[in-house]
């Protein structure tokens, strides 16, 4: 964290004025106050464990898959990387498997609903002339085999030649297809009124759809394990704007927190066996308030931890309130870090950077962020909100002119 004096230095430097200057921004008349931005993720693994009856048609092995007894108990170790994609794990439960023989079919088979296991369907023994489709099949007695007085006009626009009725004899005045009769035997079943089955092709019985045409099936007691990752995004910048992200880059001195499994911050009083995949589940839905235990290793407060970013874990027995960065940190945090239904791991990853906002008696109009860098701070200088209303004010002030002078040409 920079010190007053440091920060002054680096205001005098921005300006161009020598660091020994201090009558180029004398202390007199300075007020320093310092933001924290910080940024990140809370990643956290949470799983969820259902049980149902499980069917497959058929048979099947299932001794690929690992057994159970009880659910909630069984132990699947915690994932490295708690932003790992969404994995589901099958299990049975031990005993549950059972094979059956089908019940309400025959060796696979059922009769056909379509033909109700007769093997065919009633057909039409004759079908409409596809050449006249049964209307002036014969212009001379339209199919009845009598002569009418007058003969029908040939319809509008036929080009096909007509030939003698075999009904009533006339001369060129019946379909060339039908000869008259205005229809054919059925093609399908040759005027025998009845046709094969399409569904079941004549046999009479189809494969049974509910076990798959086999005549067994298998159920058994299936319990799923599902994890997915839960991203809560962290970006907090104090009093400042949210735009002071923008003032800042890679180059500056970020400091940062990078924490997963159980050194992110496991919760107190919470019954973990020996750890995940030990024989005994996490109950996560129990745990206690994270910032509530003695220790880093049994999930302190933040506010009780060392600086994150040259720990190897948080397990060291130090006092966070020693860096007032890192404690503030903590507390912004801590809301943050309360467990959630079903929650197995966390990556906790973020970074921070303390910077100084410096305004002046002398310099009104300004306002000097001090961001703390290598090899030396930079400084962002910014309109002070008092200017900005000033500005704003103007432009009023000109809209209202402009407003005024176009009513007076008006």
């Amino acid at each position: 964290m920079l010190s007053d004096d440091d920060i002054l230095a680096a205001v005098r430097r921005g300006l161009g004025a020598p660091g020994a200057d201090d009558a180029a921004f004398p202390a007199a008349g300075a007020h320093i106050t310092r933001h924290l931005l910080l940024a990140g993720e809370i990643v956290r693994c949470v799983e969820t464990r259902t049980e149902g009856t499980a069917f497959h048609a058929g048979t099947r092995d299932l001794s690929d898959l690992p057994e159970y007894d009880d659910l909630d108990r069984y132990p699947v170790p915690a994932p490295a990387d708690p932003g790992a994609a969404r994995s589901t794990l099958r299990l049975v439960r031990r005993g549950s498997v059972a094979a059956h023989a089908c019940s309400t079919c025959t060796n696979g088979r059922k009769p056909c609903a379509r033909c109700r296991g007769a093997g065919d369907v009633a057909c039409r023994t004759h079908v409409p002339c596809a050449g006249c489709e049964g209307r002036l099949c014969c212009l001379a007695c339209e199919g009845t085999g009598k002569r009418a007085r007058e003969a029908a006009d040939r319809p509008q626009g036929e080009t096909a030649s007509r030939v003698r009725c075999r009904k009533c004899g006339a001369d060129d005045a019946a379909c060339g297809k039908c000869r008259g009769a205005g229809r054919k035997k059925c093609g399908v079943c040759g005027g025998t009124a009845s046709r094969p089955c399409p569904d079941c092709a004549g046999g009479g019985t189809v494969s049974h759809d509910f076990c798959a045409g086999t005549g067994r099936y298998v159920e058994w007691t299936e319990g799923v394990v599902v994890r997915e990752p839960v991203v809560d995004t962290v970006e907090e910048s104090s009093d400042l704007p949210a735009r002071a992200f923008t003032w800042t880059n890679e180059a500056d001195a970020w400091n940062r927190v990078d924490h997963v499994g159980e050194d992110a911050f496991p919760p107190n009083g919470t019954d973990t066996g020996s750890g995940p995949g030990s024989g005994t589940r996490t109950d996560l839905t129990k745990a206690t308030d994270l910032t509530k235990a003695t220790d880093l290793t049994k999930a302190t407060d933040l506010t009780e931890a060392t600086d994150l970013t040259e720990a190897t874990d948080l397990a060291q027995d130090t006092d966070l309130a020693q860096d007032t960065d890192l404690a503030e940190v903590a507390a912004r945090l801590k809301p943050r870090l309360g467990f959630r239904d079903g929650e197995v791991a966390r990556r906790v990853r973020v970074r921070y950077l303390s910077l100084a906002r410096v305004t002046h008696d002398d310099h009104p109009d300004r306002v000097y962020v001090v961001i703390p860098g290598r090899p030396a701070p930079r400084v962002v200088t910014v309109r002070s909100p008092r200017r900005a209303w000033r500005l704003a004010a103007l432009a009023l002030l000109v809209l209202v002119a402009v407003v005024a002078v176009s009513r007076l040409l008006a």
